[in-house]
């Protein structure tokens, strides 16, 4: 079977289950994302990509935040992920400060799977019109006070890969129409005043093994070489928020921190946060 025959909900299910296991190996990653989302201020936070919550603390987060709305195409890996952590730990009662949205964030998986069946002309417009869409918008009672991308980009932008094929020539275009919904989505998401962090796995060690022991170098000379992701350079996203149309969105310009690695085992990633403020 082709990798364009899977349904992508069913490919990212898959690899839910098979990461279920490995809150252990998200230690490091998990204290990066959750110590950045306890200084964020107001009293609501919205999670999309929350997946397993294996890069999620709820336990310290739902001391934290009045109200947690988790975000993910399945439902079944939110809820499992939340009953791990508080069946193991205290703050039981915290627990329902935590809600669940099982949501296509894109809106245009089916699309997506359309065009990965019949990659016809036809079936590209719809899908590049459902794009400029904001769906999730609507679906997630916001804003709030804190929104967090938690290292989801990465994971639409393959979705899309492997459904039309990398040699595609419609492929370019379709990563910049997904990065910018998803950076427009978090944006409207976000109540005025309030804080957004992208969360950004950019590399894995498959192609630099390096990057364990000199992130900041790896990032440097990867950035520098168009050595990314496809669609994930950090550094282009950092000026894509300060850019019209979303830089209007912001009180002041993007902030970027230091990279760190994320430990996978047999793959790491380097990972960087980018967080809006606002206006």
């Amino acid at each position: 079977m082709k990798q364009q025959d899977v349904n992508p909900f069913l490919r990212q299910r898959y690899f839910n289950r098979a990461s279920q296991t490995s809150w252990r190996a998200f230690a490091a990653h998990r204290e990066q994302i959750t110590a950045r989302l306890e200084t964020a201020t107001g009293n609501s936070l919205c999670v999309l990509g929350a997946g397993n919550c294996n890069d999620l603390d709820l336990v310290r987060l739902t001391a934290r935040w009045e109200q947690i709305r988790l975000v993910d195409i399945d439902a079944e890996a939110m809820q499992a992920g939340v009953a791990n952590q508080f069946h193991t730990a205290g703050g039981m009662g915290r627990r329902e400060r935590i809600e669940f949205s099982a949501c296509d964030l894109t809106g245009t998986l089916e699309q997506c799977h359309a065009v990965a069946q019949v990659p016809s002309s036809e079936n590209f417009a719809r899908l590049r019109g459902a794009l400029a869409g904001l769906p999730a918008v609507g679906q997630l009672s916001g804003p709030y006070a804190a929104v967090a991308s938690t290292c989801l980009l990465s994971q639409l932008i393959t979705i899309f890969q492997r459904a039309v094929g990398e040699a595609s020539p419609e492929l370019r275009a379709l990563v910049e129409l997904v990065r910018l919904q998803h950076l427009r989505t978090v944006a409207e998401l976000t109540a005025p005043g309030g804080t957004a962090v992208l969360f950004t796995d950019f590399v894995s060690s498959d192609a630099h093994p390096e990057l364990v022991n000199a992130p900041e170098m790896v990032m440097e000379r990867v950035v520098r070489e168009q050595g990314c992701f496809p669609g994930m350079n950090p550094l282009l996203i950092q000026r894509l928020l300060g850019e019209a149309p979303l830089a209007s969105y912001w009180a002041e310009p993007p902030a970027m921190s230091a990279p760190w690695v994320w430990d996978l085992g047999p793959r790491s990633y380097l990972v960087t946060a980018i967080t809006c403020r606002r206006r």
